[in-house]
């Protein structure tokens, strides 16, 4: 509307603000798919990213309870030197654990299972409380209820190691050539975030792993010494000088060490991944919704076009009609930001109150107003990239064509302004998208997915409505008027596919990559693989077990292989904490791994590069490094790795390189060395047993309980119940994934809800006539169902069909994995796709069927 000339500057935007303001009061009923779009599209963003900084500020704040100290010490087993214990104890208080893994067996009946021994010292734990059902006794400490009593000591162990042997507080239990008494389960205890075992956890006395005598020269054990700083003296200065000067003290002690600040770097790292992860479903929710703010702004100015028309009579300029709903719409999209933030924030303290101690990690919720500013800004960006191209068409339309029903049908396409306003408001949503995501890259990549995802979808759009005109003319009523709905102006082929074909699309990569993986861990499993793994086996009983095997499965294939435990402390004598890693092969240099020495290479790997060493060779040390982990340390042949074993650095020359097939489950490793590297060293044996036979589990349980019974400091692993306890930790997190992927559809109902409210007044203009002309109720319907089944269909196609792409991506770029096409589970998702178009297309547009032609017709 034209100001006066003698009003002041701007009194008539405020004027035209004013109006919009109050006009919203009366309209806001209309706003709501835009608001549950956005409100969910920015509580998933701020509450991913919430939860994460809890997480965060969790280590941060519980570090020294979740290490044990303020320092631990990490190495394979071998007694810390005299110089080295007297550098810690006159520091503070030092505390020694030793954890293993060993068979425990009922004392009254047959079977076993294998545990994650725990010892620990009088001085356990140095920080927090070790927390058990029952609690102890008034008066009675934790360690009291370890000693021995009657020639049996108490153990504390996992409510899992319940179910695996039919055991109760009170029982009796064997492990190694010591009896133990379950004194109660462990309910909670520090310095356990993190770690993940292949059975249930038991805490011990140190005195009773001696009784054991599984603790062997050559034992696969780990040492870890926890250190309290004094009070006064346990600043983080403090203690990151004491680290350093440790380091610096023993440089080649093997020892790995961690402060309270970063108690577990790998876990810290997945759970980031995580929800990076996450936070990109997020990005696809709010996008996707972003399609709904579209459709809702169109279909507000549908059904505002006579106010419009008015504004435009009385003389205000197209600009003023098209800022008149960008008030509107700014308004109600921060109402909406600020709602979605605030439930956002809300997330982990609610996750924190409902799974509590089940948490696989620490959380410690705080309202940070950076997480609620990113949501907000988040959500005005995207209203306003989606809203420009609507906008530009009430700026536009003349006022004569915005009195008529079809108004925002018959236009033409997007103006100039209008484009360059779209990809303004895009450029600024793509740019602060990479400031606020912690990997830039990986933001970039999904933003360059995103926006090829929505021109393949555009142009799959296009391509239909081209085919659909160009299709042959049916003698079927209700089929050609479907098919002429599918590219009438102001059809609803572009927006479904744009919307629901996220979703499909999403929901397939997720189902066809976890299916893959579960496909490689179980389905796929080579004829020949082992089916137990047998390890910790010492040297003077090697061959008494060996026997043992070949005489209980006289059918089975027996592989050995001696195994030690080291840590890669140098790359080309670059400290393992300074080389820039890969992150497919960063975890090589996190803690110690298992390694071994042959004469020849080992089954289930080929060299790709180098020379295998001769027999009987004796010249300096070499090695044989795993390709892919050789290329993410960059390590060629000629290279030297120092790996500390037992305490002792040994400096290796790279002889060559070998792809290692991990799935075929030999026996085979990262690094092996010629034999002639560690002469004289104690190490243990590594046995397998592969059973031709399809699995017999009463058979496997009686050779585990035997083997048990006849070798008890001989740890076993069932192949098949470790692939199985994988599966389930694989379907855990698919329904984690798949639950928040599930965001996406319920966007997408909102955005194809939005979309067609927003054409809802032209569908009952086109109901009106053909039911004037004498179209039944029942025809309409049929033509309706029609066209939402064939949308439908063609939405289930590409989605499925780009799904199974980026799925095999996936799997073969990112987790180097063999892709395999399931067509049920891919068949499963397009129905699913179709009767949900379906479902959705006819409850939105039932209504329009109900319409009186002369109610109508007289309104018009």
């Amino acid at each position: 509307m034209p100001a006066p000339e003698n009003s002041r500057p701007g009194a008539a935007q405020w004027a035209l603000a004013r109006f919009a303001l109050r006009d919203l009061r009366g309209s806001l009923r209309f706003y709501g798919v835009f608001i549950a779009a956005l409100v969910l599209g920015v509580m998933a963003i701020v509450g991913v990213n919430a939860t994460a900084r809890a997480f965060r500020d969790g280590l941060a704040q519980q570090g020294a309870v979740l290490l044990g100290g303020d320092l631990a010490f990490r190495r394979a087993f071998g007694a810390p030197s005299e110089p080295q214990r007297a550098f810690l104890e006159q520091r503070g208080k030092v505390s020694q654990i030793i954890t293993l893994r060993a068979m425990a067996r009922r004392a009254d009946a047959p079977g076993s299972a294998l545990v994650e021994l725990q010892a620990v010292d009088l001085a356990y734990p140095l920080t927090g409380a070790v927390k058990t059902e029952p609690p102890p006794p008034p008066g009675q400490s934790f360690f009291a209820r370890l000693a021995a009593r009657d020639g049996a000591f108490g153990l504390f162990a996992d409510r899992t190691l319940g179910a695996r042997l039919n055991v109760k507080i009170g029982d009796s239990l064997e492990i190694g050539a010591a009896r133990f008494i379950l004194a109660g389960w462990l309910a909670s205890e520090p310095d356990s975030v993190g770690l993940i075992g292949f059975g249930p956890r038991l805490i011990v006395s140190d005195a009773a792993l001696k009784a054991t005598g599984l603790i062997m020269p050559g034992s696969v054990a780990r040492l870890s010494l926890r250190l309290l700083l004094p009070p006064g003296k346990a600043s983080d200065s403090d203690v990151a000088a004491v680290q350093k000067a440790f380091t610096a003290a023993f440089p080649d002690s093997g020892f790995e060490v961690h402060s309270r600040a970063e108690p577990s770097p790998q876990l810290a790292r997945n759970v980031e991944r995580f929800a990076q992860f996450l936070s990109l479903i997020g990005l696809t929710v709010l996008v996707c919704g972003g399609v709904g703010v579209g459709n809702s702004i169109r279909g507000l100015i549908d059904r505002k076009r006579k106010t419009l028309a008015i504004l435009k009579a009385l003389g205000a300029s197209g600009g003023a009609a098209a800022r008149f709903v960008l008030y509107q719409a700014l308004t109600v999209a921060a109402a909406s930001s600020l709602i979605g933030a605030a439930l956002g924030l809300a997330l982990p303290g609610l996750l924190a109150k409902i799974l509590g101690g089940s948490l696989p990690f620490p959380l410690a919720p705080q309202l940070d107003g950076r997480d609620a500013f990113f949501g907000v800004v988040f959500g005005l960006l995207t209203a306003l990239a989606f809203a420009a191209a609507p906008l530009d068409r009430a700026r536009s339309v003349p006022a004569t064509t915005l009195l008529r029903e079809t108004a925002l049908r018959d236009i033409g396409p997007l103006g100039r302004r209008g484009r360059l306003v779209a990809a303004l408001s895009a450029a600024a949503l793509f740019g602060f998208a990479l400031i606020a995501g912690a990997d830039w890259r990986l933001t970039a990549e999904f933003g360059v997915a995103v926006l090829v995802s929505f021109a393949l979808l555009y142009g799959v759009a296009r391509a239909i409505m081209a085919l659909a005109r160009r299709a042959p003319r049916s003698r079927n009523l209700s089929l050609r008027l479907a098919v002429a709905n599918l590219h009438r102006p102001g059809a609803l082929t572009p927006s479904f596919l744009i919307s629901l074909g996220l979703g499909v699309t999403l929901l397939t990569a997720l189902v066809g990559v976890e299916r893959n993986l579960r496909a490689e861990i179980g389905e796929s499993l080579p004829r020949d693989a082992p089916s137990f793994f047998f390890f910790d086996i010492q040297a003077a009983q090697a061959a008494a077990f060996e026997a043992f095997l070949r005489k209980e499965a006289p059918d089975g294939i027996v592989a050995v292989a001696p195994m030690l435990r080291g840590r890669i402390v140098e790359v080309n004598g670059v400290p393992a904490e300074q080389v820039k890693a890969g992150d497919k092969a960063r975890w090589a240099l996190e803690g110690d791994r298992g390694i071994t020495f042959s004469d020849r290479a080992p089954d289930g790997s080929r060299l790709v590069a180098g020379q295998w060493w001769p027999q009987n060779y004796s010249g300096p040390p070499l090695v044989s490094m795993e390709s892919g982990v050789a290329q993410g340390l960059g390590v060629k042949i000629g290279d030297t790795i120092a790996d500390n074993v037992l305490g002792r650095t040994l400096t290796a020359r790279v002889a060559s390189l070998r792809k290692v097939d991990w799935r075929s489950f030999n026996i085979n490793f990262v690094m092996v060395f010629s034999r002639n590297a560690f002469a004289g060293a104690p190490f243990a044996r590594l046995m397998t047993l592969g059973l031709p036979e399809r699995p017999d589990p009463a058979r496997e349980a009686a050779l585990l309980a035997d083997a048990a019974k006849n070798f008890p400091s001989v740890a076993s692993v069932s192949l098949r119940e470790t692939l199985a306890t994988v599966d389930s930790l694989l379907g855990k997190l698919s329904v984690a994934i798949q639950s928040a992927a599930s965001l996406a559809f319920v966007v997408s109902a909102l955005v194809l809800a939005g979309a067609l409210a927003a054409g809802r007044r032209a569908r009952i203009y086109e109901a009106v006539v053909l039911k004037v002309l004498g179209a039944t109720r029942g025809r309409l319907l049929g033509a309706l169902a029609l066209e939402f089944a064939l949308l439908g269909a063609a939405t289930a196609g590409f989605g499925v069909a780009a799904g199974s792409v980026v799925a095999a991506l996936v799997a073969r770029q990112l987790l180097d994995l063999g892709y395999k096409f399931f067509p049920a589970q891919a068949f499963g998702v397009a129905l699913a796709a179709i009767a949900f178009a379906l479902a959705l297309g006819l409850l939105g547009t039932w209504r329009v069927l109900g319409e009186k032609p002369a109610r109508r017709l007289h309104d018009e």
